[in-house]
């Protein structure tokens, strides 16, 4: 590192560390977000702040001996992240697709619309795409603390392979983890009826932090009728400033005239399937209509 890349990366963290706080803070990490170079030049914040102190920067993390991967090289998945936006190859060992699965079948999950007043509720209680006979469920999601209780899940978190993974891609040992679960359920809704419920079935892409990365494992079998992610490639670096100045959201007519049909992909995939994605790419869920679809993410930031 020459001496002013040092100096300007180290001006960058006293200026994140002092000048905004509550709202500010989240409203300045939103608009340097949006930008490759902001993001790189927060990653090179936080490698420098980590090359001060490292055992420091790791203490906050339980990392297991062994990956439930095998002897998988986090390299490989780093370079294909950063050249694609996504990396396939991680996938989940049956048992604990199972356990999983069963917990989110025994586990209270909460509605997005007007189905979150009725509180949390069991998957099971969901009949014809309506809660309690009152109200239509298009997404269902599970809280990071109550994925806390799932052992499978932990075990993953700590997995040596995606943190160094995580760590590969963010040029840092991730500082915060977050564990997030949804079932996206059959619907028979009108369209913008089901956006207003599911807003993931639009083209977006997420701003979570300064920097961020994801592993998705389906929990189900997924094909083209069962609610299949869609994604663009490359769309991490790439956005016009048209793109980048207005709201994440963004249709799929826009989406396909600016990168072209070809870089979308649709992902499917038998149960246990993995994959990392760079959250900064255009990518969104789609209604099911033969089966609901259970997803699993670990997002690192």
């Amino acid at each position: 590192m020459t001496t002013n890349t040092l100096k300007y990366s180290t001006a960058l963290s006293t200026l994140t560390d002092r000048l905004w706080t509550g709202d500010q803070a989240r409203a300045m990490e939103r608009l340097i977000a949006r930008f490759s170079l902001g993001r790189k030049a927060y990653s090179l914040v936080q490698s420098q702040r980590e090359s001060r102190n490292p055992t420091a920067s790791k203490q906050h993390l339980t990392i297991r001996d062994q990956s439930v991967f095998g002897n998988l090289t986090a390299e490989t998945y780093v370079k294909e992240i950063r050249r694609e936006g996504v990396a396939f190859g991680v996938n989940l060992p049956d048992p604990m697709v199972k356990e999983v699965y069963q917990y989110a079948c025994t586990t209270p999950c909460s509605a997005t619309g007007e189905a979150r007043a009725e509180g949390e509720f069991l998957i099971t209680e969901v009949k014809n795409g309506c809660l309690r006979d009152k109200h239509p469920v298009a997404l269902a999601e599970f809280s990071d603390s109550t994925l806390m209780g799932c052992e499978a899940i932990e075990k993953l978190v700590q997995d040596p392979l995606l943190l160094q993974v995580a760590r590969g891609y963010l040029g840092y040992w991730p500082t915060r983890i977050l564990r997030y679960m949804s079932w996206t359920m059959i619907s028979n809704l009108p369209d913008e009826q089901q956006k207003r419920l599911n807003e993931p079935v639009i083209y977006h892409y997420d701003i979570p932090g300064y920097n961020s990365v994801r592993i998705y494992f389906y929990i189900t079998d997924v094909d083209t009728s069962s609610g299949p992610h869609v994604m663009i490639k490359t769309s991490h670096d790439k956005k016009p400033l048209k793109m980048l100045f207005s709201p994440c959201q963004q249709t799929d007519d826009a989406v396909h005239n600016y990168y072209g049909k070809e870089q979308e992909i649709v992902i499917e995939g038998k149960r246990g399937l993995g994959f990392f994605q760079d959250p900064f790419c255009f990518h969104k869920a789609t209604t099911p209509i033969t089966k609901d679809r259970l997803l699993l993410q670990i997002r690192y930031f």
